[in-house]
């Protein structure tokens, strides 16, 4: 185990909103509409063409939006190659141990883990160990489409935050 503190993706947008002007900018969290027990890729693809509307909606209105949250580079196949949307997607990495201690950080009730709680549907520790499978298969695939990756192991979540608002803004 590391002594890193169990923080992730949404852990960055309080700084977030700080660092990017709110008249241009706004912060959500990619399932902050709530996701269900049973959340699979056709929910994640509907929520993600919910936050594309969005963002055009808002781009209409001279303002951008910034999502932090889980989503596949296929999600977006109708709408990532598209220049005119401006779309980037940003990989936040970690050490497998690291994502495995931030994930029972998160799920940690009282200074008490609990092996037999489900999450998505699934026994806590398959949700875990598929979450450090899938990373690595997601950091590859961001490393082919050319996107900026950041390895968050040793950074606080405002370090994460100034390097991910200078990779939006620039």
């Amino acid at each position: 185990m590391t002594d890193s503190p169990p923080y992730g993706k949404t852990s960055i947008m309080p700084y977030l909103k700080t660092l990017l002007p709110s008249d241009k900018y706004e912060i959500h969290d990619f399932d902050e509409r709530g996701a269900p027990e049973r959340a699979d890729g056709n929910w994640r693809i509907s929520e993600t063409k919910y936050w594309v509307e969005v963002g055009m909606a808002l781009a209409k209105k001279d303002k951008n939006i910034a999502i932090c949250g889980f989503v596949k580079p296929a999600d977006f196949q109708n709408f990532l190659f598209d220049n005119l949307l401006g779309i980037t997607l940003i990989f936040l990495d970690a050490k497998p141990e690291i994502i495995r201690e931030r994930l029972r950080g998160r799920y940690t009730k009282d200074g008490y883990f609990n092996e037999d709680q489900m999450v998505i549907g699934k026994p806590i520790n398959v949700f875990i160990d598929g979450n450090i499978y899938i990373s690595g298969q997601m950091k590859e695939l961001f490393a082919k489409l050319d996107c900026p990756i950041i390895d968050t192991s040793k950074l606080s979540p405002e370090e994460v935050a100034v390097r991910v608002s200078e990779i939006i803004l620039n």
